[in-house]
């Protein structure tokens, strides 16, 4: 057999045996992630109702980022303590009832409430790529959490969908229905998910300092990937959050101003872009290209559209930007989070990927805030060059820093 027809059935064989472990994983996260995008639509007129005023609403979302930016650390810690689907099942009954506090809320407070505690759970992603990492070899982990991440999108565009068509007959209908697809995603997670068995606890000071966080993120490799994938929110958040704001004051859509119709349109050709990427196109790409090229390119890629967009005048232009930026994001978690699990100890998986998921929601905070003074002082270059600085700082380090071959090739 010839090397080339000996890759393709490896290939296969690893895209079989990825799938059969992680068809039921990919279910519970779609069926999770279509309750959370049904929820999201209505959350702004369900608090206008009450009574809320933009700031309240505003104050809603940052107050559940922000403990989602809390939780999540913990919750792959203690995933890696307790067993993975001990912390999906309990993180997935918060959330459950978190929508049901919801959906009978009384007034603006008890919204506040069900949000926090929402937040608190949102970190489960970080179980469920440790999951992942525990149940596939390491040269097959970026092709397996690119497959996880796709079954979000997957769910997030059915869960958008849903919304759309229930909320025109009651805005708490969509809300039930999230409920409902919780309480679904658990009873998957606990007679579909295969057991898993919690780290053994480590009894000498030595072990536990060996695989504590600060031992781990000491590593050179981690630290660089750590500011590497921080770079890459950040330079995303800067630009994604005030791109509807910019062509609305920029962009002419054949002679119409860009408004909220026009957003959808780029907002559901991101999210097909986001699943073929991670369903289809990752896995092809990552049997080719190192870990530190894959990087490189996600990163060429955001900058070449940072700058079409910028420059965009026509929608073929305009949808090439958005083509290279939503290609490049697509690749970028699975491809971030399986180069930190790699490089971690097995019983370490769960607090790196919450950690990583922690920093992510940091960036979601910070970067509206820098786009937002930037162009709210209309400078548009400025706006697009700062996006482009932090990626190319980004781009440099993986190319400076990081090993050329992958440490699962190093070891084959």
């Amino acid at each position: 057999m010839s090397e080339a027809a000996y890759s393709k059935t490896a290939s296969r064989e690893a895209l079989r045996r990825n799938w059969r472990i992680l068809a039921p994983l990919f279910l519970i996260v779609s069926i999770y992630s279509a309750g959370m995008a049904s929820v999201l639509p209505v959350l702004p007129f369900y608090l206008r109702d009450m009574g809320a005023t933009p700031l309240i609403f505003g104050f809603v979302l940052a107050t559940e980022a922000f403990t989602h930016f809390v939780a999540a650390p913990t919750l792959g810690q203690l995933s890696d303590r307790f067993g993975r689907k001990r912390v999906l099942l309990a993180s997935q009954a918060m959330a459950a009832a978190s929508l049901f506090l919801l959906a009978v809320a009384p007034n603006v407070f008890v919204v506040i409430v069900a949000r926090v505690l929402f937040g608190l759970t949102g970190g489960n992603f970080s179980a469920a790529a440790g999951y992942v990492a525990d149940h596939t070899a390491p040269e097959d982990r970026r092709q397996a959490i690119s497959i996880l991440t796709g079954g979000v999108g997957l769910g997030g565009i059915a869960g958008a969908g849903l919304s759309g068509f229930l909320s025109e007959a009651s805005l708490t209908l969509p809300i039930f229905a999230a409920l409902f697809l919780s309480i679904g995603a658990v009873g998957l997670t606990l007679f579909a998910l295969k057991a898993d068995k919690a780290a053994p606890l480590q009894t000498g000071s030595y072990e536990r300092e060996k695989i504590s966080f600060r031992a781990i993120v000491s590593s050179p490799i981690i630290r660089i990937l750590i500011i590497v994938m921080v770079c890459h929110f950040l330079a995303y958040g800067i630009y994604s959050s005030q791109m509807p704001v910019f062509l609305a004051e920029t962009f002419i859509w054949n002679g119409q101003a860009f408004g909220p119709q026009h957003l959808s349109y780029i907002v559901a050709a991101d999210g097909v872009i986001n699943i073929l990427v991670q369903l289809f196109v990752l896995g092809w790409l990552g049997r080719r290209f190192s870990e530190r090229q894959l990087i490189v390119l996600i990163f060429g890629l955001i900058c070449t559209g940072f700058l079409i967009a910028s420059l965009a005048t026509t929608i073929p232009l305009l949808a090439l930007a958005v083509l290279c930026v939503s290609t490049g994001d697509a690749m970028a978690k699975p491809t971030y989070l399986a180069a930190l699990s790699v490089h971690v100890p097995g019983n370490r998986q769960g607090v790196v990927m919450g950690s990583a998921q922690s920093l992510g929601a940091l960036t979601d905070i910070v970067s509206p805030l820098i786009g937002g003074f930037i162009l709210g002082h209309k400078l548009y270059g400025v706006w697009i060059g700062v996006a482009i600085v932090v990626a190319t700082i980004g781009a440099l380090l993986a190319i400076v820093r990081l090993p050329k071959t992958d440490p699962e090739t190093q070891t084959s």
